[in-house]
């Protein structure tokens, strides 16, 4: 009876390499700013109700595009509309915190152990 298209916020608007780009520019944001776990957090519990995410965006986008860049705001809505792109976004953050974890040389295994201090009530260096 209906086709419903598989991306109704992207509509053709802009180019998968266009998305692609942007979440990567989104999760290089996220990461910098060491929001890599609530980002995630937040990204998995909404991915079955991606709808009322786009809904939302779709809703507050005029007074979101006083405050950002319209461009942006679209490219977002047209990410949180899709679970396939909101999944590409968390590979990508993962990605990235992994990378810049083995940068500095702190792999999962590699962190340093927490020591509690020796006596009770006593606090290591006062």
């Amino acid at each position: 009876m209906w086709d419903i298209p598989k991306n109704p916020a992207n509509e053709g608007r802009f180019s998968d390499e266009e998305l692609t780009a942007f979440v990567m520019t989104v999760a290089r944001a996220i990461v910098r700013r060491r929001l890599s776990v609530p980002a995630v957090m937040a990204l998995e519990l909404s991915k079955p109700v991606a709808f009322l995410g786009y809904s939302s965006m779709v809703a507050f986008s005029p007074m979101l595009d006083l405050v950002f860049d319209p461009l942006k705001v679209d490219k977002m809505t047209c990410i949180l509309a899709d679970r396939d792109r909101i999944e590409q976004l968390l590979v990508a953050i993962e990605t990235l915190e992994k990378d810049g974890a083995a940068a500095h040389g702190l792999a999962g295994d590699d962190l340093p152990d927490f020591k509690a201090p020796d006596k009770e009530g006593e606090s290591r260096g006062h």
